[in-house]
């Protein structure tokens, strides 16, 4: 997410206000209560997290700056490290004579800007299309199966599919709506999610959010994606997540979580019925990556290692 050499930080006060000017509602908004910590390490600032299908653990990845690497957590936030290599590493606690897990790495990719993971239940996906200044040309997303996961040290994505936005001239262009930190699989189609910015300065957000689906996946060239759906007041997206059941997607920003029901026709998303819930920016503070443990629950992670879960019946009853 971020750029660490021209980074511009927005305070909570300027995002409301943001969004104070967009019509939004009151933002003094729910409350996130911690859950658990992520007290590994080297984990250190949390930005994607996905379901493995497989085992139920829940794999996550650093942000920018980090290696090409993948932890496997369980549903407390602690880490899990495969059997083949227990002997040789410690976790949370510190152990004599071991080194800390350093995760599974992906021999074969390079971490330029990793923003969020999905499934497809067979592949893990990993989306790295972080784009802070929309100057990239290199986007592109990973495929690594979850089988390949299993009780290793070392895996390799066997494809990398690069991709592009037909609708982006210039590099920067004049309208920064070319980042997204949102991946979500539906349907048998990969989808992101964009995060506008203003022009200048760079780092200051704009309402508004793009849907994107991928409707090739050659390796050989980039791949378009296509415009498929707009939502005008959805602020600095940072993470989506289709439930298990495949009826609701849950999409993460910086001040709410938003929850859109399945399309009757098609696949536009962020026009569907919704409901959202407001968060309190003070807790939740730099929330980056959310999933499903089931079809009722949700969890959110920080940049912080704060692990948080809250209940869709929660936004019903709003």
């Amino acid at each position: 997410m971020r750029d660490r050499q021209n980074l511009i930080c927005i305070s909570a006060a300027a995002m409301m206000a943001i969004l104070a000017s967009c019509g939004s509602e009151d933002y003094e908004g729910y409350r996130l209560e911690v859950s658990h910590r992520v007290e590994f390490e080297p984990i250190g600032e949390m930005s994607g997290m996905v379901r493995n299908p497989l085992d139920g653990s829940l794999w996550v990845h650093n942000d920018s700056g980090d290696g090409p690497r993948l932890f496997a957590l369980n549903a407390e936030g602690r880490v899990l490290i495969p059997n083949a290599v227990a002997d040789e590493y410690h976790g949370e606690e510190a152990e004599a004579g071991k080194e800390p897990w350093p995760g599974v790495h992906i021999e074969n990719a390079i971490n330029q800007d990793w923003e969020d993971v999905t499934s497809d239940g067979v592949s893990l996906y990993i989306a790295d299309i972080g784009n802070n200044r929309n100057a990239r040309r290199d986007l592109g997303i990973y495929v690594v199966p979850w089988q390949s996961l299993n009780d290793t040290q070392i895996a390799n994505a066997t494809r990398f599919i690069p991709v592009h936005y037909p609708e982006q001239t210039g590099f920067p262009p004049r309208e920064r709506h070319f980042d997204s930190e949102s991946l979500f699989f539906a349907d048998g189609s990969l989808y992101a999610i964009t995060k506008h910015r203003q022009p200048v300065p760079i780092q200051q957000a704009q309402p508004g959010a793009n849907l994107y689906r991928l409707d090739s996946q050659s390796e050989s060239m980039s791949n378009a994606l296509t415009l498929i759906d707009r939502h005008p007041d959805l602020t600095s997206a940072t993470a989506a997540e289709l439930s298990p059941d495949g009826d609701t997607l849950a999409v993460l920003s910086y001040t709410a979580v938003w929850l859109f029901e399945r399309p009757e026709t098609g696949d536009a998303w962020l026009s569907a019925p919704s409901r959202r819930l407001p968060l309190d920016t003070d807790a939740a503070r730099q929330v980056e990556a959310i999933t499903w443990l089931d079809d009722e629950t949700l969890v959110i992670t920080n940049e912080q290692r704060d692990w948080f879960e809250t209940s869709v019946a929660y936004f019903v009853n709003r």
